[in-house]
């Protein structure tokens, strides 16, 4: 999760709950959006100096938001420069397909369109949101919020060792549509697989 944290953080500083928000909305596949273990890997980032946090007021409430620093940057980016092992996601949920066969038959059956279900849902949800999402218009409020921020944004510059923040901001909204996609090819190839699976083909 920590990782996670500071790629969302290289593009403009969060509090908690919006780092929550964003997690539970484009990221619950990847990790979990529970406080606890956002404060926790946010602990963390702060002890190891990787991020810093500055404190307002805010209608009457104080709040805390986060911003990376150059020691988090640097993380982060020799994380990201090493191949991504897309095999190696553990999902302990795999584990009760994997004892299926102590189910009964009938209940089995139930269990499987329960899990084609669930997938379906997920599918539609990810499709949604890809039709919902204005490249242009997601670049354009990028732009502006790095311009906005000039150390953010020089940050960014120098990290992809790319000078025009436009560019910047295709790259960065590439790759996210990419993850997007990834997660509905998948999904749609477990739904077609578990259906087989259910239909004995």
């Amino acid at each position: 999760m920590d990782k996670l944290i500071l790629g969302l953080l290289m593009m403009r500083r969060l509090t908690v709950y919006e780092l929550r928000s964003i997690i539970k909305q484009y990221f619950q596949s990847m990790c979990s959006d529970s406080l606890g273990s956002i404060r926790a890997a946010i602990k963390k980032l702060l002890d190891s100096g990787m991020v810093t946090c500055h404190e307002y007021v805010e209608r009457s409430v104080n709040k805390k938001q986060y911003s990376i620093t150059d020691a988090g940057r640097k993380q982060f980016m020799d994380w990201a420069c090493t191949p991504a092992d897309v095999a190696l996601s553990k999902n302990m949920e795999l584990g009760k397909f994997l004892f299926m066969g102590f189910v009964p038959e009938k209940k089995r059956q139930q269990l499987l369109n329960e899990i084609i279900t669930g997938m379906e849902n997920t599918l539609s949800a990810f499709t949604d949101m890809k039709s919902s999402i204005d490249i242009s218009a997601g670049k354009a409020q990028a732009v502006a919020s790095f311009e906005k921020d000039s150390e953010l944004c020089e940050g960014l510059l120098s990290v992809t060792k790319n000078s025009d923040v436009n560019q910047v901001a295709d790259d960065i909204g590439k790759f996210q549509m990419l993850c997007l996609q990834y997660e509905i090819d998948t999904l749609s190839f477990q739904i077609e697989w578990f259906k087989g699976l259910r239909e004995g083909r």
